[in-house]
């Protein structure tokens, strides 16, 4: 009983933890995010009072955290729908998505409505049963891994949309790429595997004691929803527009398109110049406003003008200063990472995989080719 107790704390504090960093960082989805964890720790409640026999001294309250299984799911979509839409405010119609939890909740007013001797014969009745669930209940939890299994393949879906429309504002995806959502999603999906496999061999399984489990995967989901930075730390008017970028279509090609070409090449002598990409922290809203136009306007410029979007349009300067650095035999005493930071990346592995995609070799191997003859 007491790990279960400690394991639903744990999860009402790791929903403080998000209360407290959505005060700053991705408000409504870190509000959503903390929902879930309340939810869940709703579970792991119910679970303390059942074995503790609470119920048995306060009968009325059995029975009252069954309309929140079905809320677990929508909790985390709607996190990562929001994480992934840069001014997207709560609409009601998100609602709708848990309407589950209200047929529960009204399926449930009769049992609640039951008296004290009647709620204490069912407990008893249920206590003596050698198996934990009925048909009834195999099925109300077998509709909840379903809706739980639709919900994190449509976060996944989100997730790695949002890492495409990425690119199209960012020059760098470390921090804001939501790769540690994704960690996040497959916690809850492990966690969601041993729950039904807890739920189908119930006392058979670890020996009754996958509370323990449940404990140690707060702190594994506490550790990766900690680390995550603003997605998108713009302006309101900024985020509009990238908005708007985000879920436009995409342009196709053609020598008709419209290009300003003196626009062009102040964006080429700007490049050249000031040497913008060499900021690691470089978007699509920073860079306009440099060029002094509309981040709207720069996207539409650099895909018409160069064909690329706004990641691969930085990243070949980027990689072009990072070869011009490794063919200089004054920098020879700098490391292979160091040029890579120096050249605008703020990570190992993407310098490394940009760099072989367009140059065809490793950073390592370019500097120890043999010059030409």
């Amino acid at each position: 009983m007491l790990i279960n107790a400690i394991s639903a704390s744990s999860f009402f504090y790791l929903a403080f933890v998000l209360l407290v960093k959505g005060r700053t960082t991705n408000r409504l989805a870190n509000r959503w995010l903390a929902a879930f964890a309340i939810f869940v720790g709703f579970l792991q409640l119910d679970d303390a009072l059942i074995i503790s026999r609470t119920y048995f001294q306060y009968p009325h309250f059995y029975n009252v955290f069954d309309p929140f299984l079905f809320g677990i799911a929508p909790a985390f979509y709607w996190a990562s729908f929001h994480f992934v839409q840069p001014s997207r405010r709560f609409y009601w119609q998100s609602l709708w998505h848990f309407i589950p939890c209200y047929l529960i909740l009204l399926l449930s007013i009769p049992a609640f409505l039951e008296s004290k001797a009647e709620k204490l014969a069912l407990l008893k009745v249920l206590e003596g049963q050698e198996q934990a669930l009925g048909p009834v209940e195999m099925v109300v939890f077998a509709m909840v891994f379903v809706q739980c299994v639709v919900y994190i393949v449509l976060s996944y879906r989100q997730i790695l949309q949002h890492q495409q429309n990425l690119k199209k504002v960012s020059s760098s995806q470390e921090g804001t790429d939501l790769r540690w959502f994704i960690y996040f999603l497959n916690g809850v999906a492990i966690l969601l595997l041993f729950w039904m496999i807890e739920i189908t061999f119930y006392t058979n399984f670890l020996d009754g004691k996958m509370s323990w489990i449940y404990w140690l995967g707060t702190f594994y989901l506490g550790y990766y929803a900690i680390q995550q930075k603003e997605i998108y730390p713009f302006a309101p008017q900024e985020l509009a527009e990238i908005e708007a970028i985000i879920q436009e279509k995409p342009v196709i090609h053609s020598s008709n398109s419209s290009v300003d070409e003196a626009q062009k090449g102040q964006l080429l002598r700007l490049m050249e110049d000031k040497k913008p990409y060499l900021d690691s922290e470089l978007s699509l809203p920073k860079l306009a406003q440099l060029m002094h136009c509309s981040t709207h306007e720069l996207s539409y410029l650099i895909n018409q003008g160069f064909e690329r979007n706004f990641y691969q349009f930085i990243n070949t300067y980027r990689i072009e200063e990072s070869k011009r650095m490794l063919s200089d035999p004054n920098l020879e005493h700098l490391t292979i990472l160091a040029i890579g930071f120096e050249a605008g990346f703020n990570s190992k592995t993407t310098f490394n995989t940009t760099f072989k995609q367009l140059v065809g070799m490793s950073p390592v191997e370019f500097r120890g080719r043999k010059p030409m003859a």
